[in-house]
């Protein structure tokens, strides 16, 4: 079994220091630090891709995107998972995809990844229709399939957005899951919500103000983009 010691001697005799070790196995400088200097143990995926590397095996090499961070946080926060799960999740499935093409490359000259690898679309939805994210306007009922991280709940689905009042939050284009709500009639302000009358359909965030000429309280759609105006329900 690979101690510390074992794997800082190794990185001593091939030439290398813990920041390649770091970018190999797609963990912080810092976490090989806890490993070789602090003690913490290597999770069982490290520690097989560490061996793998120590064996002089083929290496798996990447070309990260450069917001390559922030997409994995949101993959990450959509599967509900941990950035390290998420990261382990891909490192299982790359490896997976770099093994089968090992074995179906016996004869054929191999050629290294070259690419970042994304984990596979776990479920399978349906846009139901388009919504607007400006004025009021209709909204068209074109279904079309998408997969997802994960299993739509009860009571939910899928709309895109086409407008950009709901920038930066929403961006023209986004897929939005929505939820039907019932209870109780009117949903909190400051929530998300889709709302129609006769003059079509909106995406706008319900908040409650005070009428400056009634004294009352009264709801209105308001758009998290600067750039557009509120729209009286």
């Amino acid at each position: 079994m690979l101690n510390a010691e074992d794997i800082k001697t190794w990185l001593k005799k091939i030439g290398r220091d813990r920041a390649w070790l770091a970018e190999k196995t797609l963990v912080s400088k810092r976490t090989v630090d806890n490993w070789l200097s602090a003690g913490k143990p290597i999770v069982p995926q490290k520690m097989e891709l560490i061996e793998k590397l120590m064996s002089g095996e083929e290496e798996i090499e990447f070309e990260l995107p450069p917001d390559f961070e922030k997409q994995l946080r949101a993959m990450a926060d959509e599967a509900k998972k941990t950035i390290e799960d998420m990261v382990s999740h891909i490192l299982q499935v790359t490896a997976k995809a770099h093994q089968k093409r090992k074995a179906e490359a016996v004869h054929k000259q191999f050629t290294p990844v070259k690419t970042f690898t994304a984990p596979p679309l776990e479920a399978q939805g349906q846009i139901i229709g388009n919504i607007a994210a400006g004025n009021l306007a209709d909204g068209d009922t074109i279904p079309q399939d998408i997969r997802l991280y994960r299993e739509l709940e009860k009571g939910e689905y899928l709309l895109r957005v086409n407008g950009h009042s709901m920038e930066p939050s929403i961006p023209d284009g986004s897929v939005v899951i929505m939820k039907k709500y019932t209870i109780p009639p009117i949903p909190k302000p400051g929530t998300i919500v889709q709302y129609h009358d006769e003059r079509g359909v909106t995406l706008k965030k319900l908040v409650c103000r005070k009428n400056p000429e009634t004294g009352k309280m009264e709801y209105t759609l308001h758009p998290i983009n600067p750039a557009f105006g509120d729209i009286e329900p």
